[in-house]
């Protein structure tokens, strides 16, 4: 190959690398598209942390939250969504900006003291993740029609395995609104998940 036609191929190859980078700048100063309008708010909830506190939807006002659903015996996919927050834990170690809360399904079983030692297993902050339990009838209408998700007790289910619920991971803005669901057993869905907190975290919490 001739000096020119190498020269040609050159800057072809660099024009092409500028064109990736710079779509890869704008698309990281976008959010994915998971991300939703701010059209529905999260359901109203008051219920005890692992620390015997209450958490509310005004603990949370003008903080960035994300919501998964799991109980302290699950041998399905708990551990999963559980360490999926511990990285996100990770990535915002000591930002009081992001908080992370657990919700159980399974409240009778999962007492204050039941999730202690669970938060403890996960090394989860309690500054910053909140692992929430209650009355029953109350979690029940929180997860099912408050976030329109499924959780529920299997009566075949064997131990471990006595709840079906959902493996979303659930993103909320600083006004308590929906932002986004992810799929959290898809690793593409927990990218984009850490990609919109960080979108929201760095141009606003209250968008």
């Amino acid at each position: 190959m001739k000096l020119s036609e190498w020269k040609n191929w050159l800057l072809v190859f660099l024009a092409l690398g500028g064109t990736v980078f710079l779509g890869y700048r704008v698309w990281t100063g976008r959010p994915s598209d998971k991300f939703l309008k701010p059209v529905t708010s999260a359901p109203l909830f008051s219920f005890q942390d692992q620390n015997g506190k209450v958490l509310s939807n005004e603990s949370l006002k003008g903080k960035v939250w994300v919501a998964d659903f799991i109980f302290a015996r699950c041998a399905g996919e708990c551990p999963m969504l559980s360490q999926k927050l511990q990285i996100l834990q990770s990535d915002w170690k000591g930002n009081p900006g992001l908080k992370l809360v657990s919700f159980s399904v399974d409240p009778v079983r999962d007492t204050v003291k039941t999730l202690k030692r669970y938060a403890g297993n996960w090394g989860a902050d309690d500054d910053q993740w909140s692992f929430l339990t209650g009355k029953k009838a109350d979690l029940d209408k929180v997860i099912q029609k408050g976030f329109k998700l499924t959780a529920q007790k299997d009566p075949e289910g064997a131990a471990g395995f006595e709840f079906v619920h959902t493996t979303r991971l659930i993103l909320m803005d600083g006004n308590g609104m929906i932002r986004g669901f992810y799929d959290g057993q898809e690793e593409a869905d927990f990218k984009k998940l850490q990609h919109d907190i960080a979108y929201l975290m760095r141009t606003g919490k209250m968008q």
